[in-house]
């Protein structure tokens, strides 16, 4: 399943299909050959004119709101949750900079909230590939950096993937936390869905939208394009992602 992930991808598809078509163009009479390019190309321009990603994506985005915190009771402590998204250890960088973009902007959002939560935990998670330091040492590095106490930091080093990240936080800290996940607002349906399966009823707190809604953002249709094409590639391997883990 993790081959077929990563390797299932748009670009992939239509480089195959139109290997295919010229390896199979003599097989086809000229009529059935006409309408497969037309399928195939319909097919192409709907992946790669912006306007079908963008309402696929956003639709998928709008279905957990962005957090807010003045709902939440402010007696109960809760674990802000930064799912993990890359980051590198060069050295001649702060933590900070060593993240990734993505996971920059989830741990800034959990700081963001953290800042009106009298009583909170955030938690990192995310483990080294080559047994070095984790990722989830270095997002915390970074909270620590944007000044939050080391004390109001846990750490979850071994986990690989968001299923991996979901069952570490559960074996450690249990089922009565009141979770708040933090994630891509693509992302988010399926962590809150694993955490759901094992038990907990967690938070929403969305952020790096893919598609945003302001009056100067435009999200008709546009001539095809390779960032298109990265859209829908992302929300359909997020379904296949999201399929695999409800299982």
């Amino acid at each position: 399943m993790n081959f077929l992930q990563n390797n299932i991808t748009l670009y992939n598809f239509f480089t195959f299909s139109i290997l295919l078509l010229l390896l199979l163009k003599f097989k086809f009479n000229t009529i059935k050959l006409h309408w497969i390019l037309i399928v195939f190309f319909s097919f192409f321009l709907v992946c790669a004119t912006s306007y079908f990603p963008k309402y696929l994506i956003k639709k998928y985005e709008n279905k957990y709101a962005i957090t807010d915190v003045s709902l939440l009771d402010k007696n109960k402590t809760y674990y802000l949750h930064v799912l993990g998204a890359g980051y590198s250890l060069d050295t001649r960088l702060s933590a900070t900079k060593q993240l990734s973009d993505v996971t920059l902007s989830r741990l800034i959002e959990a700081i963001r909230i953290s800042k009106l939560l009298p009583n909170y935990i955030i938690v990192s998670s995310g483990y080294s590939s080559l047994g070095l330091e984790s990722q989830a040492s270095v997002v915390k590095r970074a909270a620590v950096e944007l000044g939050i106490p080391k004390q109001n930091i846990e750490m979850l080093t071994t986990p690989s993937n968001t299923s991996e990240e979901v069952s570490a936080f559960v074996k450690r800290f249990g089922t009565n936390k009141n979770v708040i996940v933090v994630s891509d607002a693509l992302h988010l349906s399926r962590a809150i869905m694993l955490y759901k399966k094992n038990g907990i009823v967690a938070i929403s707190a969305p952020t790096n939208f893919k598609v945003k809604q302001g009056i100067n953002d435009y999200n008709g249709v546009t001539l095809p394009s390779i960032s298109s094409i990265d859209l829908m590639n992302e929300y359909l391997r997020e379904q296949l992602k999201y399929w695999k883990d409800s299982w």
